[in-house]
């Protein structure tokens, strides 16, 4: 156990290091690379690390750089990038921005960047307690609500997505997917929070009813009696996927006795055995994999590779369920892969290894693993002033 907490320490101050390493004038970018732009999914992930240090000015400057370039519909940019050039290593970058709204500028709507806005917007502001900001942000806000409220086709309280809406821009998936739903209903569940320290009460107990509606759908339709399913397409089901799964417990959809549901499915499957979580079960089959991605010669980057912000948030989940010695060796095996790099890459190989391949190297330093990482150590009390909860 010594060993373990001193190996999660050391990975702290790495991620630590290589957060901030990712601050930026207007926030949190989501590395220094190839992903030197504000991505939304990465930066307000990073937010929740940012905040448990105390650096709100970031996440408040990377909430009104959203805030201005938020469409009239109330859709939220997938990211916001710097014009300019970029030859080998030597990166220009010009003065004014540019938002982007489609995943691989191809498909539209990505739904997360929109909801974990929101999210985000509510952990600012209950760390800092600035009203100020939290009156100015609400117009937002509801315009991002209801954008995402629209494509709830069908009113059955989940909304549906296109292809590529997810963070899983490499997976063909459409209709209705639980991790989508999930930050759906922590959206929902934010802007209730929000509302309420506004004191707009009527507000509030709307966003309840509809985030209650969300909730039971979720229950219907997704739980297969082992697990969240992966998505929904008319009377066909996915597999097991950890993200959606790992949402569903952090974010309290889960039941106890669901959680633990999960857990044992992972353990059966041996999803977190050898390496920090696995994405899926089954592995997505190789015709679900956009095309794109076999050209850039990673056709496992969402199906086999590692991406430690799951076994993290995970490594939280077992913690909350009382399994602290468990939580703390996931947070050591990951940690220990930052340790073994001086450095937070963004996706591994199965043996620890950054991703490096012909066309494609890993993102180095990545603010979406490490400010979880930093959220996760002072979630499970790690670190000194960090009790833990």
């Amino acid at each position: 156990m010594t060993a373990a907490l001193d190996t999660i320490q050391r990975a702290y101050r790495i991620a630590v290091r290589d957060l901030r390493a990712c601050y930026n004038p207007d926030g949190i970018v989501a590395g220094r690379l190839h992903f030197n732009a504000y991505w939304a999914r990465d930066a307000f992930w990073a937010s929740f690390g940012a905040l448990t240090l105390g650096d709100a000015d970031e996440v408040q400057a990377l909430l009104d750089l959203f805030i201005r370039y938020q469409m009239a519909s109330g859709e939220l940019p997938v990211r916001i990038e710097f014009l300019g050039h970029t030859f080998g290593h030597y990166h220009t970058q010009r003065m004014h921005p540019k938002a982007l709204f489609r995943a691989g500028t191809i498909f539209a709507d990505p739904l997360d960047p929109t909801a974990l806005f929101v999210i985000a917007a509510r952990e600012y502001v209950a760390h800092t307690h600035d009203m100020e900001f939290c009156s100015r942000l609400e117009p937002a806000m509801d315009r991002a609500v209801a954008w995402l409220m629209s494509h709830d086709q069908d009113s059955d309280g989940l909304i549906e997505n296109r292809y590529l809406a997810g963070w899983m821009d490499s997976i063909l998936k459409k209709d209705k997917l639980s991790y989508l739903n999930l930050t759906y209903y922590e959206g929902l569940r934010a802007c209730r929070a929000l509302k309420e320290w506004l004191g707009h009460m009527d507000d509030a107990r709307r966003f309840e009813d509809a985030a209650g509606k969300t909730y039971d759908a979720l229950q219907r339709l997704f739980w297969n009696g082992e697990y969240f399913a992966d998505w929904i397409r008319g009377s066909r089901h996915g597999g097991f996927a950890s993200d959606g799964n790992v949402l569903a417990i952090l974010f309290g959809v889960a039941t106890e006795d669901q959680a633990r549901s999960i857990r044992r499915f992972i353990a059966a499957r041996g999803l977190d055995r050898d390496t920090p979580l696995r994405t899926c079960d089954p592995v997505y089959p190789f015709w679900q994999v956009f095309p794109v991605y076999f050209l850039a010669g990673i056709p496992d980057y969402h199906r086999t590779l590692i991406w430690p912000w799951l076994g993290t948030l995970n490594a939280i989940n077992k913690f909350r369920l009382g399994e602290r010695e468990s939580a703390i060796a996931d947070l050591a095996r990951i940690g220990a892969w930052y340790v073994a790099l001086n450095a937070v890459a963004e996706v591994y190989e199965r043996d620890g290894r950054p991703l490096s391949r012909r066309f494609y190297q890993a993102e180095i330093p990545f603010a979406w693993n490490a400010g979880l990482y930093v959220y996760a150590a002072h979630a499970l009390g790690l670190t000194e002033h960090s009790p833990a909860t």
